[in-house]
């Protein structure tokens, strides 16, 4: 058994809250061999984690007593509160960690920060960038915030929610969790549009959907990376693709589209934007130099 400031744990992590998440977070951690121990409002979803191996706590004190770690994975922060307003649990949570996965706002994790500390205990806030499905696998990510000390102490379990792990201060952790999910879902929508517009092409949109998969990998990871490389250092020579012929290029597309009377405000959005992008002397660099249009740079009166 593994000590943490004199105590000694029958369990490595308890999983308080087995909703879609919770669940798979806790059996994440079965496949790797740990010992789990698990809670829920509702014991009776629980009956296949404990076929698995995980201990079913019968109480919510006893989930926090049997590890150093907990992490939360509830519907909602008053749901948070609830639980810790239980008999036992404050005074369970000294020399305790808890990882919260429950949606909240800054405020209210900053106010949950508070109320452990004042009980000797923990916390950290994560946020998993993947669906359930992908939780534990070695790709997907998450963003972790509140008291670096605690999730540097963990580091090791929650990577095994997530291969890739990061931990930023609080605004900073927010504020990239914000535009991380502004561009990933605006990618998705793009490819869903894409999709849809091949049927009115007479194209298959299962085999089409398939093709541009397979196609776009490589073509914009490398444009990406370029991206990254080129606002790193600044450098936004149009040696390799050129704003103004790109803009020239995304009108002939969106003529085609058009032509087709296919409804793609994705694109015709992108249009727009490089459009402007040109209007504002960034024609001759490279389309990278469209990301400075967007910033704070170049607001009225900056």
């Amino acid at each position: 058994m593994r000590e943490q400031n004199n105590e000694r744990f029958e369990f490595d992590v308890s999983v308080v809250g087995l909703g879609a998440m919770g669940v798979i977070m806790a059996q994440a951690f079965l496949k790797q061999g740990k010992r789990v121990a698990i809670w829920n409002r509702s014991p009776g979803k629980a009956a296949a984690l404990v076929a698995a191996g995980a201990h079913l706590c019968d109480c919510a004190e006893a989930a926090l007593n049997a590890s150093p770690v907990a992490i939360f994975v509830l519907l909602d922060n008053h749901a948070t509160h609830e639980v810790l307003g239980m008999p036992g649990v404050m005074r369970a949570l000294a020399n305790r960690t808890i990882v919260d996965y429950t949606t909240n706002t800054k405020d209210e994790g900053l106010e949950l920060q508070a109320l452990l500390n004042r009980a000797g205990g923990h916390y950290v806030k994560g946020m998993i960038v993947a669906y359930p499905r992908n939780v534990g696998h070695h790709e997907s990510h998450c963003i972790h915030t509140g008291e670096r000390e605690a999730f540097e102490q963990h580091r090791a379990l929650l990577e095994g929610l997530a291969g890739h792990t990061v931990f930023l201060p609080w605004d900073e952790a927010l504020a990239f969790a914000t535009v991380l999910h502004a561009h990933a879902f605006a990618a998705m929508v793009a490819f869903f549009e894409a999709v849809g517009a091949s049927d009115r092409f007479g194209l298959p949109v299962s085999k089409t959907a398939r093709l541009l998969l397979d196609t776009s990998r490589f073509f914009i990871a490398d444009a990406l990376e370029e991206a990254v490389r080129r606002l790193e250092t600044g450098d936004f020579a149009g040696d390799q693709a050129r704003l103004d012929v790109h803009a020239d290029a995304f009108a002939h597309i969106a003529q085609s589209l058009h032509a087709q009377r296919a409804w793609t405000p994705v694109f015709d959005a992108v249009c727009q934007v490089v459009q402007r992008a040109a209007s504002m002397g960034y024609g001759d660099q490279d389309i990278a130099a469209t990301a400075r249009s967007f910033a704070r740079e170049n607001e009225p009166g900056q």
